[in-house]
């Protein structure tokens, strides 16, 4: 499984873990987690999603509220750690996992233990905590526990986009980029577009929301193209057909780059990117300026950008 796809499917596992959750033993407390658990998956069936996350975070709360010092609490904090960095509330997801860590109960899953520490190094990375995120991908590497070697490799990802992602902040220079783009034009970013405003768009034809902001991305270019700003986009696709179609049925007419390599894309990789949409805005003297800015925040930063001089 490609690593992207796993990170993705390891925070989906965790949002409904309370439906394989473990008992510690006939407890009173164990006997209450199991009840909402059969509940909560039971909802799973039935409610939007939206409804279930908030059934799922009154019903964890409650259970911490009654049951603080439970085994069962470190499966608590879990699940609602699990589901915050879902929603990206990561704050709270930062918090919740390192309760979920603190927890008598995590001490007798090392299961648990290892999957807090991913994705909690997760959240860390999106609020850009390095030294953090850092810290929990190593004592997974480290760790003589025996582990899925897929969490153990997701780990180890984790700590090179870290090294990549400190030379990502605002007010860093862009690394450049030299390729050919889908129309087979060779380019690099620090000499064909010196002095123009640059937005680095990270997309795929599969992704709901990169289709959903597309609209105003072109509407963005459209707007200010004839004042310096340029777009390259940078396709995360594996369907050619699809990705080529997209791009001319939408009138997308800046550069693609496009590799086929899904989330293992080489360019991806160099700006160390885990989701999509990504985007990365560059001013005229190569300076990233802003990153995810999106729907009416795209176009503020872009004027503010086109005005400077």
């Amino acid at each position: 499984m490609k690593l992207g796809r796993f990170r993705i499917a390891l925070a989906l596992a965790a949002v409904l873990v309370l439906s394989g959750a473990r008992a510690y033993g006939q407890t009173e407390a164990s006997k209450a987690f199991k009840s909402l658990s059969d509940d909560l998956a039971q909802k799973s069936r039935m409610m939007s999603s939206y409804d279930y996350i908030a059934a799922t975070e009154q019903a964890m709360l409650d259970f911490l509220a009654q049951y603080p010092k439970s085994k069962e609490a470190a499966q608590a904090q879990f699940t609602l750690g699990a589901l915050y960095g879902k929603i990206g509330a990561n704050d709270k997801a930062v918090e919740r996992f390192a309760a979920c860590l603190a927890a008598p109960g995590s001490k007798q899953d090392p299961e648990l233990t290892v999957k807090a520490r991913y994705l909690m190094g997760t959240a860390q990375m999106a609020l850009e905590r390095f030294d953090g995120a850092e810290g929990n991908f190593r004592a997974i590497v480290n760790s003589k526990e025996t582990i899925d070697p897929k969490i153990r490799d997701a780990a180890k990802d984790g700590i090179s986009k870290a090294a990549t992602l400190r030379k990502l902040v605002i007010g860093a220079p862009a690394i450049d980029i030299s390729a050919t783009t889908n129309q087979g034009k060779a380019i690099r970013l620090s000499k064909d577009y010196k002095g123009k405003i640059v937005l680095l768009d990270f997309w795929a034809t599969w992704c709901g929301p990169c289709r959903g902001e597309m609209p105003n991305v072109i509407n963005v270019y459209n707007e200010f193209h004839g004042k310096g700003f340029e777009i390259i986009g940078v396709s995360l696709d594996n369907d050619k057909g699809k990705f080529e179609s997209f791009v001319r049925d939408n009138g997308m007419k800046w550069p693609q780059l496009y590799d086929g390599k899904y989330w293992l894309s080489d360019y991806a990789k160099l700006y160390a990117v885990g989701q999509i949409p990504a985007t990365f805005l560059i001013d005229r003297k190569g300076i990233i300026r802003f990153k995810n800015v999106r729907g009416e925040r795209l176009r503020d930063a872009v004027l503010q950008l086109v005005n400077e001089r």
